[in-house]
């Protein structure tokens, strides 16, 4: 699906981030996502309310981040909340708004992660309910 289409379709607030994977071979970008599917429009009552999803962004022309905060994003450690999830006007970046836990006694990180890509698929990995 493209850019537009994946954001229109899944609904992103309060999803965790928990892994991000990018392979420079392929420049495919692979986010982990704790996801609400009890948030979806498409969502049905007798089904399991969360679950996890992985979402990879094909052929990734354009990736920005806040450079300050890399060794975590690439980490096995990323606890991280979506605020947002949209396009810019042209329909050709998904900018996701995001909030990472501080390790240490500051405050929480906000960042953004800026993403150009030719296709977006998404694979349900598991469902349960909390």
């Amino acid at each position: 699906m493209t850019i537009t289409e994946f954001a229109e379709k899944y609904y992103l607030h309060d999803s965790n981030i928990e892994k991000i994977n990018f392979d420079e071979k392929t420049k495919n970008l692979t986010l982990t996502i704790e996801f609400c599917f009890w948030m979806q429009n498409w969502y049905k009552n007798d089904e399991p309310t969360n679950g996890k999803i992985s979402v990879t962004f094909e052929n990734v022309s354009f990736l920005e981040y806040d450079e300050n905060i890399s060794e975590k994003i690439f980490s096995n450690e990323l606890d991280s909340e979506i605020y947002s999830a949209d396009i810019d006007e042209d329909g050709n970046f998904v900018i996701f708004s995001v909030e990472t836990i501080s390790d240490s006694d500051c405050d929480d990180i906000y960042w953004n992660l800026k993403i150009k890509s030719e296709n977006v698929e998404v694979t349900e990995l598991e469902r349960y309910n909390l």
